[in-house]
């Protein structure tokens, strides 16, 4: 049966506009879900009984027999597969890595001390002791990802970083090639929730971490959400999604591939919006569109999209496109418009943003140095890319003399009564040599 897509052209504000968006909030994973019941059990048992559940797992979901000595790969077989890149990606991979390590080095927070009137008070930046990393392998691989992900940690200073990534036959090349370049030597060939259980809780094969990042299918989002608490977690990624907001200036053709190329990830439930002021420049969109799906050489993915997934918006003034994307706090962002410098200040909640014909998406996940692993399902309200800041803590340190708590002594104090706290307050008023209404 020959795919047709289906591409409405929607004003907005309407109907059907407000349907559509509705579906882009960011889909909780509901606890009771098969899904999720099925993710509690894999981490339970690896929880309870380490590397016999975790091996089973393997066996069941990644589809090889594992042993200790073979979860592991061994630094001598990651140099293997690395020395099987093409060299193109192999140069590449290491461009890719100098633009991302220069954009990412202006993000490391600095420790600061403050000499207040009641004493001396620091903040103290210091970097997790550990990560793990979640390298995906469904449809494809994602040399990239490795990229995105590791060198913001080595930046902040992690001490140890534990990568794990589904393996299918053989690592890929182009993945142990990245993972050569930032050495990383401890990797563990593995997928799925199993993985990501794991690294939260430990076995006998795989030590904990504190904190994992790193996207994946439902099982992984899933079981990332379970162990947060036991450890951190960067988000809990969903499908990608990109709005694109246009003028009469663009090219159609243009636009249509930057919509397919967050289309093309292969889950089907990724989102694709154009949003412009134009009837006519729709129409045209929307006949890009078709041509490029028809030609397309990956054109059965397309066939996978839910209803809507490509969608395109007509408003009646810029104004109401630029609140239309805050709306929406998608997670690219795409302006090409002849105002886009402008109208960019306008914009509130995006993950990332790329201005003028000349800037695509493509540009952010592969080579110019901002990060890939953004917030999804509207998180971009209140979240942000990864970065270094994600690989740190922030301690904070005081330190008073006796003279400076005699002047801090009687605030701490009528704060901790007014709130039923005696001790508190007795804890300053003993020191201070203020009368306390409790003593003897």
């Amino acid at each position: 049966m020959k795919f047709k897509p289906h591409i409405p052209i929607l004003p907005y504000p309407g109907k059907q506009a407000k349907r559509i968006l509705e579906g882009l909030s960011a889909s909780a994973i509901d606890d009771d879900s098969t899904l999720a019941r099925n993710v509690r059990k894999i981490v339970n048992s690896i929880r309870a009984e380490g590397d016999a559940a975790l091996f089973d797992c393997i066996k069941a979901y990644d589809g090889r027999a594992t042993a200790r000595t073979t979860l592991r790969a061994k630094p001598a077989y990651i140099r293997r597969q690395a020395a099987k890149v093409s060299p193109d990606l192999e140069k590449t991979i290491k461009a890719s890595a100098r633009r991302i390590k220069e954009f990412h080095r202006l993000q490391q927070p600095a420790s600061f001390t403050f000499a207040a009137r009641e004493g001396k008070l620091t903040q103290s930046v210091t970097p997790l002791s550990s990560a793990g990393v979640y390298i995906p392998g469904g449809y494809t691989v994602y040399p990239s990802s490795v990229l995105m992900n590791v060198i913001p940690a080595r930046i902040a200073g992690v001490a140890r970083i534990a990568a794990v990534t589904p393996p299918r036959n053989e690592l890929d090349p182009g993945i142990a090639c990245a993972l050569q370049l930032l050495d990383v030597d401890e990797v563990y060939l593995m997928g799925g929730a199993h993985a990501i259980a794991a690294l939260a809780y430990g076995t006998q094969s795989v030590p904990s971490v504190d904190k994992i990042v790193g996207p994946g299918n439902a099982f992984v989002a899933c079981a990332k959400k379970q162990v947060f608490g036991r450890v951190d977690i960067d988000s809990i990624a969903g499908p990608s999604e990109v709005v694109v907001v246009v003028d009469t200036s663009v090219k159609p053709e243009w636009v249509a591939h930057d919509l397919l190329a967050q289309a093309e990830h292969g889950s089907g439930d990724e989102t694709a919006l154009c949003i412009t002021e134009s009837q006519s420049v729709a129409h045209a969109i929307q006949a890009a569109l078709c041509t490029e799906i028809e030609r397309s050489p990956v054109k059965d993915i397309f066939g996978r999209l839910s209803e809507n997934a490509l969608a395109i918006f007509v408003t009646p003034d810029r104004r109401t496109s630029l609140d239309l994307v805050n709306l929406c706090a998608p997670e690219h962002l795409q302006v090409m418009t002849r105002t886009c410098r402008s109208d960019v200040k306008h914009i509130t909640n995006a993950g990332a943003i790329f201005l003028g014909a000349h800037t695509p998406v493509a540009l952010g996940d592969y080579y110019i140095g901002t990060n890939h692993v953004l917030p999804t399902g509207r998180a971009a309200r209140y979240a942000s890319a990864l970065g270094v800041e994600d690989f740190v803590k922030r301690t904070s340190i005081a330190r008073l003399s006796a003279t400076e708590l005699k002047r801090a002594a009687p605030h701490v104090s009528v704060f901790a009564r007014a709130e039923k706290f005696v001790h508190h307050a007795m804890s300053v008023e003993r020191r201070a040599g203020i009368d306390s209404p409790d003593q003897p």
